[in-house]
């Protein structure tokens, strides 16, 4: 089981904290003076990762597919960005969510906003690149799930890196955790991926 929405992860945007929640679905504000709530949106799924911010912008991922652009101050929605391909619903979790949620956590670098979608490789594994200030796509990278590759116990078979956890940025390169495989490495100017490896068994991430 992962671990990484075990506890409530905030940041602090000037004089608020701000901290999505995995119960209800929301991303909530506070007041780092007072402890008193400022403002809260719901999404349509558990926010499972700590928001990144960028200027006066909030983006907040969700179980339901979409990366939302919030206004830090307010709350206020300015844009949702879609993970997957279209909008579809499964059970996740005792949950309703997308089939294509957001499990890659935002990371924000140079004003671009990456974030990944789906879970299961032959439905599709989306990572993205995503201009924070106009919400505008820089590059989507739709073919990992699609690679032929061999799998730990030996077989080849369609998969590779499904992110799972927080993504990272190191100079020009994106980094993408995947839970017990060794993290996938992408070119994050081009999305193109430049390593990836499973892992032996006891080798992995």
């Amino acid at each position: 089981k992962f671990q990484f929405h075990a506890v409530c992860q905030p940041i602090i945007v000037g004089k608020l904290m701000i901290v999505g929640s995995t119960m209800n679905d929301s991303v909530t504000a506070f007041d780092t003076g007072t402890g008193a709530e400022v403002w809260r949106f719901y999404t349509d799924g558990p926010v499972r990762f700590a928001p990144a911010a960028h200027r006066d912008k909030v983006y907040a991922a969700s179980d339901d597919g979409n990366l939302y652009c919030l206004e830090a101050t307010s709350g206020e929605l300015i844009r949702k960005i879609a993970g997957g391909p279209r909008e579809r619903r499964v059970i996740g979790n005792d949950r309703v969510v997308s089939t294509w949620p957001i499990r890659g956590g935002p990371v924000i670098a140079d004003d671009t906003v990456y974030f990944t979608a789906g879970i299961w490789p032959f439905m599709g594994i989306f990572i993205h690149a995503v201009d924070a200030n106009s919400g505008e796509f820089v590059w989507v990278n739709s073919e990992t799930g699609s690679r032929w590759v061999t799998h730990p116990h030996g077989t080849p078979s369609f998969g590779s890196i499904v992110p799972q956890g927080f993504l990272a940025v190191t100079g020009d390169r994106l980094l993408g955790p995947g839970g017990r495989s060794l993290p996938g490495i992408f070119d994050r100017k081009t999305g193109e991926m430049q390593r990836f490896e499973f892992g032996g068994k006891g080798n992995g991430g």
